[in-house]
């Protein structure tokens, strides 16, 4: 069973698109630090038009928990949490943890 997570997030106003996009890149490496095997960085085209999403995928349950268990405790993404809080340069959308059901 595949597992996918997904992190929706829009710029401020007035925001520097960069630093977003700096900010997105420095998440994406502390993933790839712990095991996330490709995080994916995306621009919405159609629906929730100005957001961009973080997505990890893993092939399984215990892969992801290998990964984001580590995550979740390493003090630099602890700091890239609240730096990213204290910036103000974006507003987490939403969070998703998807895991695939196999079509027959």
């Amino acid at each position: 069973m595949a597992y996918e997570a997904r992190y929706v997030l829009r710029p401020n106003p007035g925001a520097d698109l960069g630093t977003v996009i700096e900010s997105l890149k420095a998440g994406a490496a502390l993933w790839k630090k712990h095991g996330a095997p490709s995080p994916r960085f995306w621009s919405v085209a159609s629906g929730e038009l100005g957001s961009y999403v973080l997505t990890v995928q893993f092939e399984n349950a215990m892969e992801y928990a290998k990964v984001t268990d580590p995550l979740s405790a390493d003090p630099e993404f602890r700091r890239w949490q609240a730096n990213n809080l204290q910036s103000g340069a974006f507003t987490w959308v939403r969070s998703d943890l998807m895991r695939e059901i196999a079509l027959p």
